[in-house]
């Protein structure tokens, strides 16, 4: 496999000119495309030998511009050469998508070509919501469609980590992060950055360090729910910002519905969300509630793979009011049931259980977990 690299504050991108933006606090490494005085895209004479893509990987281009357009009514595309993109006037707020193969080859085994897209959107400003880029794995079940998609952002305005080199040696993803300035409000020499590779195996796209170095990678079941009726979808993939596995189930019986996830490294992130119909004179029930609620954690205790953590929830709440406060008193544990009110939903209420298994203190935030920390700061030192 040829080995290839992309720092985002190089000239090597050739489809629009730039202007690299300067900050006072960092250099940002993001690029605005240059407009002229009709507010159209100005192109600049390529430095390399233009890329044609071939028509099987073209229509597959061409397939997630044409879903990237939808309904929105575009001004400019371009299709004949890579990158392939699409201009949204946008009223007034113009942003460019584009969408290139960064890397391509036979990731699960299976004998069909897969790929790397790099999907670059670019408005007017690098702190423009359209301002944004992420490395999307595709796994294909044929030349056309993929059965299942990974995503590692590079870049967005408030992102946690921007991607400032990343390239592939043989089969792993290799890129170099460094902490959003934005986010962490931090001066450039203060900002910290890391080293990480991924690597596709087991049906998902991994960060290496978090097989090595993260408790719930050692997990035996990669499921949520237990083998019951009702069960309509299980996904796997990986966490963009700090790159750990997640998992995502909904269960669907009757009139119930319950969309389940779970994530973290050292700690545990367990989430149930679903929605009840209630009678009118119901909705304000504080006793109603609290009743429904256990009903509910009960069934989640008896049918997924975290009765135990699931339990702890269950034990506070018998002998305690349930008042959506997140509950901290029980030792290694953080857990609330938030009940409210959803304006699309007349007549129903918001059910959602958030469950935290704390075995590592030391990875709480995001750069934490991102680096799987394992030990306190220095006293002089703090994220």
């Amino acid at each position: 496999m040829t080995c290839k690299s992309i720092c985002f504050q190089s000239k090597k991108i050739i489809f629009l000119a730039f202007i690299l933006l300067a900050f006072s606090c960092k250099k940002e490494v993001k690029a605005v495309h240059e407009k002229t005085s009709k507010d159209t895209v100005s192109t600049v004479e390529p430095e390399e030998e233009k890329i044609i893509p071939t028509e099987i990987e073209g229509n597959f281009l061409k397939r997630l511009l044409n879903e990237e357009i939808g309904k929105q009514k575009y001004k400019e595309m371009q299709i004949s050469e890579s990158p392939y993109y699409v201009s949204f006037a946008n009223d007034g707020d113009p942003y460019t998508v584009s969408f290139s193969i960064y890397e391509k080859a036979d990731f699960n085994n299976d004998g069909i070509i897969d790929y790397v897209i790099l999907r670059s959107s670019e408005g007017m400003l690098g702190g423009n919501a359209n301002t944004n880029n992420d490395f999307i794995f595709y796994i294909m079940k044929d030349e056309i469609k993929e059965k299942e998609s990974h995503s590692i952002l590079g870049y967005a305005p408030f992102s946690y980590n921007i991607i400032d080199e990343a390239n592939f040696v043989g089969n792993k993803f290799k890129i170099k992060v460094t902490q959003n300035f934005r986010t962490y409000s931090s001066s450039v020499e203060n900002l910290k950055s890391a080293s990480l590779s991924f690597i596709y195996k087991n049906g998902n796209l991994y960060e290496e360090s978090y097989l090595s170095k993260c408790k719930l990678a050692k997990l035996k079941s990669k499921t949520i729910f237990n083998d019951i009726p009702g069960v309509e979808k299980r996904t796997r993939s990986i966490e963009m910002h700090n790159y750990t596995e997640t998992i995502e189930e909904i269960y669907e019986k009757n009139d119930t519905l319950i969309n389940a996830s779970v994530g973290g490294c050292d700690n545990l992130i367990l989430e149930f969300n679903t929605f009840y119909k209630v009678e009118p004179d119901k909705i304000n029930d504080t006793e109603f509630k609290k009743e429904t609620a256990l009903q509910l954690l009960e069934f989640l205790a008896k049918n997924t793979q975290f009765s135990k953590e699931i339990n702890v929830a269950i034990s506070y709440y018998q002998d305690n009011p349930l008042d959506n406060e997140y509950i901290e008193k029980i030792k290694g544990y953080g857990f609330r049931v938030l009940i409210d009110k959803d304006d699309d939903r007349k007549g129903q209420l918001r059910f959602l259980v958030q469950i935290d298994k704390i075995d590592n203190p030391y990875q709480k935030e995001n750069w934490e977990i991102t680096t799987r920390n394992k030990t306190a700061l220095p006293d002089n030192e703090d994220y």
